[in-house]
Formats: C-alpha cells, structure tokens, sequence
C-alpha cells in the first residue's frame, strides 16, 4: 500500500505548505498552535537526540479542529527549524484525501495527525499518526468507549475540556516521547 508514497515524489512534497503558510489557513484554534509554537515542549536535549540522524523531510497531514494536531504540529514546525537540513510541510488531511490513504490506521481510519519521515532521497523512514498510548487511554476513559461522534453535546463538551487540560499537562510530552523513541528505535540509537 505505500509503495507509491515510497518514494516521494517532488511534485507531492511541492503540495505542502510550509508551517508559516499553514498556519495563515489556520481558522481554528489559531491561539493553541501559537502557544504551543512560542512555548514547544521539546527541550534542548530533545534536539540533541535528533541531531544524528540524517536530515529528514517531514510530510505532516492534519486539520486545525483535531486537538491531537494543533497540541503538537507547532512543536514539529520548531523541531524542523531548529535542525540543520530539515524540512516540513504540511497538508490539510481533507484536501489531501488521496495522499491520507497511504497513511490509514487500521486499514480504514484518516487518523491525525501523521507525520512522516523521510531522508533527502524521499524514501520513507518511518511514521506516527494519531496520538500517544496515555492520550488514547484517556480519551477511552473520558469518552467511556464510546466514539466521540455518539457523546451528547454536553458529554462532548465535557470530554473535550478534559482532553485538552489532558494536552496541556501531559499529552503533548507524552506524544512527543513516543515520536522520539520511535525515531530512536528506527535509526538505531541508544
């Protein structure tokens, strides 16, 4: 099923928007990328983690309404900055359906946000999407396991309130430490 995202073409790369761009189309929950952006929750040895690898081209597939997305694209934007020879672009999931089917979770679902690594030659590394094991374990609890879209609107409110101080004090980190090993784990460092 990827074999056509691997490589990556440059005429798909050229699709995506730089962050600045993006974030310019950003519509909702434009206060949150900017906090998360000003403030990341990477740290300085975070950086230093990602400096051996060989610099990627990170493909990040989200929307502005997805908490999973907005809590950590901007941090993402940052990273790519702050490293030599990185490069990201980002591309609304609903406008990119086509390229979303390359990154499906469990066979069927336009889980966000993806993010996907490649090295300068746009082979396919590795990739993420959705969100942390703790934020979907709470999110489960929080929704009692139903799906988001059979809450009543007071339920949703409530579970979306929680979800986001879930973000706010350990999420964020959280996703960012599973992307990290990850990372670690395909390129082979301790």
């Amino acid at each position: 099923m990827l074999s056509p995202m691997n490589p990556l073409s440059l005429e798909i790369w050229s699709q995506g928007l730089l962050y600045e761009n993006y974030r310019r189309t950003v519509r909702r929950n434009g206060k949150v990328f900017d906090e998360v952006y000003r403030n990341p929750i990477h740290t300085p040895e975070d950086v230093d983690v990602l400096r051996p690898l060989p610099p990627l081209w990170v493909l990040a597939i989200g929307e502005d309404w997805c908490p999973d997305v907005y809590h950590t694209l901007p941090t993402w934007a940052r990273l790519a900055r702050e490293l030599p020879g990185w490069e990201l672009r980002v591309f609304p999931r609903d406008a990119h359906k086509e390229l979303m089917r390359h990154f499906l979770w469990r066979k069927d679902n336009l889980r966000i946000p993806v993010y996907a690594f490649y090295d300068e030659a746009l082979r396919l590394q590795t990739w993420w999407s959705g969100r942390s094991a703790p934020a979907e374990k709470a999110l489960q609890e929080l929704n009692g396991g139903r799906p988001f879209g059979e809450l009543s609107p007071q339920e949703r409110t409530r579970v979306g309130e929680a979800f986001e101080e879930g973000y706010r004090n350990q999420f964020r980190r959280a996703n960012l430490d599973e992307m990290l090993a990850q990372l670690r784990a395909f390129f082979h460092l301790g």
